[in-house]
């Protein structure tokens, strides 16, 4: 069996693997030969099927997830989907990464029986049945169908996540001159997290902001930024109000969009508390 590189340390780096598994397994020296660092000779006379189970498909398979794959994905995107901005490209294939291991729990996607590393592993099992000769880089473009499917897949969630995330970043930064041109008419506002996950605002003084005031708060927004709609009950009253300070106590800071919209707008201006220092707070103002 051969194989062809079309990168001599591509051909280097799995030939050592080789090695190392061979030695781990204690075969032979002479299964695996690297010649001109872009040839990689496998002796397949002896022991054939442990040859390939045990050492070949496992190592091409890892070389391929952790080498290969982002090569792969800016194939997609560059071939299917035309992006070409190199940035784009990056930030995109990150995304895929956020949402194949979980990060992004807010974006539905499919649960396959078969991972990855199996589909990889199933190509190589159909295509290596013989004393096959032939080129890495026509197996990764021709034989591994399902695989880059699957990455296709997550692709198409990624750009569509990124397209969101742009627009979202967008509108943040419209709000942002909105509030540079807003005058500060309070020192602090306080954003109470509920265990009901709603939000309550207090003034300075931990006076209770009541839902006519963060109505009225809400319409002075809407007249002077009509083309602009946003949340009516929280993030448009801070916005009107524009205070030089917003304290917010939650405990659970990363799981609401408010929250991360509040620290987005305001940035520098935002200091998370626990809702232990909430409860002080009020008690103290209340006395």
């Amino acid at each position: 069996m051969r194989i062809f590189f079309k990168y001599e340390k591509e051909a280097i780096g799995i030939y050592r693997s080789l090695c190392a598994k061979r030695s781990a397994l204690s075969y032979a020296p002479q299964c695996f030969k690297l010649v001109n660092s872009q040839l990689l000779v496998i002796d397949v006379t002896y022991n054939r099927d442990e040859i390939v189970h045990d050492m070949l498909i496992p190592v091409l398979t890892d070389f391929i997830l952790e080498q290969k794959e982002e090569t792969i994905l800016s194939e997609i995107l560059k071939q299917k989907f035309f992006y070409t901005d190199e940035q784009e490209l990056q930030l995109m294939i990150d995304m895929v990464y956020h949402i194949v291991e979980g990060e992004k729990v807010d974006v539905p996607k499919r649960d396959f029986p078969m991972p990855k590393d199996l589909l990889i592993r199933e190509a190589l099992q159909d295509f290596l049945v013989n004393n096959v000769t032939f080129t890495f880089e026509s197996f990764l473009q021709f034989r591994l169908k399902n695989y880059r499917s699957r990455l296709q897949y997550y692709l198409e969630i990624a750009i569509d996540e990124y397209k969101l995330e742009y627009e979202y970043q967008m509108f943040v930064e419209q709000l942002r001159q909105v509030i540079l041109t807003e005058e500060a008419s309070c020192e602090a506002v306080h954003v109470v997290h509920s265990q009901e996950n709603e939000f309550q605002l207090y003034d300075e003084n931990f006076g209770l902001l009541t839902v006519n005031q963060r109505q009225h708060l809400a319409e002075e927004f809407m007249k002077k930024n009509e083309s602009l709609y946003i949340d009516p009950s929280v993030i448009a009253p801070l916005i009107t109000l524009s205070p030089q300070h917003i304290y917010i106590y939650s405990d659970r800071e990363n799981t609401h969009d408010f929250i991360y919209t509040i620290q987005n707008l305001f940035q520098e201006r935002v200091v998370i508390c626990t809702k232990q220092e909430a409860a002080f707070l009020k008690k103290e103002n209340l006395t």
